[in-house]
């Protein structure tokens, strides 16, 4: 029952338009922030469904758009590339939401409360924004990728290129096998990431009991003009996801 349940949802969300989908226990979890565990948000918590929609390289490579239009100033080409950025961001944020609604409906009628989550954090706190969850960590746990040097979830399938969200669940789901291989190609292999002025001195993360090389981030705004985004109205992110190569569906 409980693994032909855990299958159901996987299908059920990929029907929905989930592009990977992973399940993790809440024991997972020992270790998260007091307040923002998954017996804290929901106290009869057994599960955490991870979902995951991919974001196009083809919209993070976006500067040769308009390049020689007659209608557009520079400005203006700064702006749509922008637009192109938050087009795709909120519109994969928000077709998640859904997607995370339908499965905590799904699972209520199954006799399993359960609680949907937003994608994004709101802002405030030290780097601009605040988290009530942490979905690459669920991520990570659900055996979907794992964390690379730039702090970000990386899939084997699309490498940092995605947006997630989580539903929280008090239906016993089978969870996911870890990803044992490391999809981020470390520092003497690549190291792009590293390139940016956000990041300091690597360290050591152990996440579910897997311990993953971090550089710690120092800030996060694509203000400092060694940035390569510096300049740009788009998200740092932008260069963060687009420079990586990891994943093989790209």
């Amino acid at each position: 029952m409980q693994q032909e349940l855990s299958e159901e949802i996987k299908d059920f969300a990929k029907s929905r338009g989930a592009h990977i989908v992973g399940i993790a226990s809440v024991d997972r979890f020992e270790g998260a922030p007091k307040g923002h565990h998954p017996e804290d948000l929901l106290p009869s918590a057994k599960s955490v469904v991870v979902i995951g929609m991919r974001y196009y390289q083809t919209i993070l490579d976006n500067d040769h758009l308009c390049k020689d239009s007659e209608i557009l100033s520079e400005e203006n080409r700064s702006s749509l590339r922008n637009f192109m950025f938050r087009f795709m961001y909120d519109t994969v944020n928000s077709e998640m939401q859904v997607i995370g609604i339908h499965i905590a409906h799904f699972l209520h009628e199954k006799g399993y409360p359960s609680m949907p989550l937003p994608s994004s954090g709101w802002a405030g706190g030290p780097l601009g924004r605040h988290g009530l969850f942490s979905h690459r960590h669920a991520a990570m746990l659900a055996g979907l990728g794992t964390i690379g040097l730039n702090n970000l979830l990386l899939t084997p399938q699309y490498g940092p290129r995605v947006r997630l969200n989580s539903t929280i669940t008090t239906a016993p789901l089978t969870p996911n096998s870890l990803l044992e291989e490391q999809v981020c190609l470390g520092e003497e292999k690549c190291g792009l990431c590293l390139k940016t002025p956000c990041f300091g001195e690597i360290q050591d993360w152990n996440v579910g009991g897997k311990n993953m090389p971090v550089a710690k981030l120092l800030n996060c705004n694509g203000l400092d003009p060694g940035c390569p985004n510096f300049g740009e109205k788009q998200p740092f992110i932008r260069y963060c996801w687009g420079v990586c190569p990891g994943g093989a569906n790209e």
